[in-house]
């Protein structure tokens, strides 16, 4: 069959899986107006055999009134499909006849003209069996379209419009809620400075807190769209808001300079970076110097102005890491661990670790939702690959409160259960659309999961901590765990010697450098330890575990 001819029936399948996902009220009404519109074309049908000519409309209206009515006080209209049993039948005849009595008795003093009473006789059976074949016939056609054979591919130019679900429904456990003693603790009657507003964890974050009542909420990001689209969204919906967007990256220490020199920020979220895996991969120096130069002057700019609380926004692959923004996300923590041990006492630095979010730029589930739009098939790296997930909103009030509990120094993770295997997150995505998974054994079905491999540095499975020992935090669904640090004045060396191998574009010498600094750090070219020792040499670097001052020399 060609494409031509099934996309109608995927539209038409899809319009019917709507109609299964509407609320119980709405099918009620639904079914209501149904029947609304087509009882009186029982009547019709009855006079036009007994009488041949048409019935009083009044009294038509009123026979239709009475049935609904009548029907919905048998429950006919609070049982489902699935479930409509013999018994809901019965009273539901029983209903139909009252409300034919009913008419009956209004109309016999004439001020109504009657209907008469061979016709109503007739009508009560043509009703019930319009009433029993529609629910029969509606229930084996939502089994049918949901099982019937739909394209395997379609047309570029053609894309399945898709029902619209929750994140929720993705999540596969309850959303974890917010403590709300410690979700305005940081934010209510403070100014408040978020990097990376524009961004999907920054955007929701800059909605939380606008919803928290901040005396000031100051905007930073270097995409002028970004920037521009959420301080328009949060003017629109906070018209109170006292609201600054500033343009500009956080690598400029004079823009942060700038905007903390002018007000007194008491409170900030650094959650600008690059985040895209295969991206900073493949752009390692401009992915380093972003996220760990950003980091560096985020939290000298906060211990330099006396902010109370910086939260640092980082992410699972910082553990163990084995790609460059992985390794860039742990430097940055290094970074903000280093600003606490360094600091006179002012400002509490703190640590977040995500798993993945769903739902935000570059994640899975826009991925997934694009390759149904266009046929299929989805593609996974690997059938045994999991994750952590979160929500958008669960991630930014994890930010909040971890610092509204942090003590400094601290990285706060949130417990999410189990892992999901991203082969069940895709099946339930092809559920939800409507649809089935087409396999060897279910050739007939409508989207392909398709296994492609393991990019480089990609992980079967992530971690949240780096060793044990995480303790319960206020909030009995976010742990708190402090991990191993290096001294500030270290750290700095190792850190001004990465930007030197950065500046040689060289790839060996980076990541020599990096396995230095994070011991942990496993990258997949695989550096053998004679070339490592070679590119350090050309920067006179000791390993990690000398503490002794190192001196900075470009070869």
């Amino acid at each position: 069959m060609s494409v031509s001819v099934q996309y109608p029936a995927v539209l038409f399948r899809q319009l019917c899986v709507r109609l299964a996902a509407i609320n119980r009220s709405g099918k009620r009404l639904l079914m209501c107006v149904a029947d609304g519109a087509a009882l009186p074309l029982c009547l019709v049908l009855a006079m036009a055999v007994i009488t041949g000519a048409m019935p009083p409309w009044p009294a038509a209206f009123l026979l239709t009134a009475l049935s609904v009515s009548a029907l919905s006080i048998a429950s006919l209209y609070g049982a489902a499909l699935r479930q409509l049993e013999q018994r809901t039948l019965i009273l539901a005849g029983l209903a139909l006849g009252a409300a034919i009595v009913a008419l009956y008795l209004l109309t016999k003093d004439g001020a109504v003209a009657r209907i008469p009473g061979p016709v109503l006789a007739m009508y009560w059976p043509l009703a019930m069996l319009y009433l029993i074949a529609s629910r029969a016939g509606m229930r084996a056609l939502l089994r049918s379209l949901l099982h019937h054979q739909v394209p395997p591919t379609l047309d570029r130019a053609a894309r399945l419009p898709l029902p619209d679900f929750a994140p929720e429904q993705l999540l596969g456990r309850p959303p974890v809620q917010p403590d709300s003693a410690l979700f305005a603790r940081c934010v209510r009657g403070r100014n408040v400075l978020v990097t990376g507003a524009g961004g999907s964890i920054g955007s929701e974050l800059c909605r939380q807190i606008a919803s928290l009542a901040p005396r000031c909420l100051h905007l930073v990001d270097h995409s002028e769209f970004a920037l521009y689209t959420i301080a328009q969204e949060l003017r629109t919906s906070w018209p109170q808001l006292v609201l600054h967007a500033h343009l500009g990256s956080v690598c400029s220490e004079r823009m942060l300079e700038r905007v903390m020199g002018h007000a007194a920020i008491h409170t900030i979220y650094h959650a600008a970076a690059y985040k895209h895996v295969s991206i900073v991969e493949t752009n390692m120096v401009e992915g380093l110097r972003n996220n760990v130069v950003g980091a560096r002057n985020v939290a000298a700019a906060a211990a330099r102005h006396g902010v109370h609380t910086c939260v640092l926004v980082s992410s699972d692959k910082a553990v163990r890491p084995s790609t460059i923004m992985g390794a860039s996300k742990r430097l940055s923590e290094l970074v903000f661990q280093a600003a606490q041990d360094d600091a006179s006492g002012a400002t509490t630095f703190s640590m977040v670790r995500f798993g993945n979010v769903l739902g935000s730029s570059g994640s899975v589930v826009p991925l997934f939702r694009q390759q149904l739009q266009q046929g299929g098939p989805l593609t996974i790296t690997d059938a045994a690959m999991e994750r952590y997930f979160m929500l958008i909103p669960e991630a930014a009030q994890l930010v909040i409160q971890a610092g509204a509990m942090a003590e400094g120094g601290e990285v706060f993770v949130l417990d999410m259960g189990a892992p999901l295997r991203i082969v069940d997150l895709a099946r339930r995505m092809i559920a939800l659309a409507g649809l089935t998974e087409r396999t060897p054994h279910y050739p007939q079905g409508d989207i392909e999961i398709r296994y492609v491999g393991l990019y480089p540095g990609e992980k079967l499975q992530e971690e949240l901590l780096i060793a044990d020992g995480a303790t319960p935090s206020r909030h009995p669904r976010i742990l708190r765990m402090k991990e191993q640090a290096l001294p500030a004045a270290l750290l700095d060396q190792y850190l001004e010697l990465l930007l030197v191998a950065c500046a040689s574009n060289d790839r060996c010498l980076i990541e020599a450098m990096l396995k230095t600094i994070i011991t942990e750090f496993t990258p997949q070219t695989a550096v053998r330890s004679a070339d490592s020792e070679a590119a350090l040499r050309r920067l006179r670097v000791q390993p990690v575990a000398a503490v002794a001052p190192v001196a900075v020399h470009a070869s």
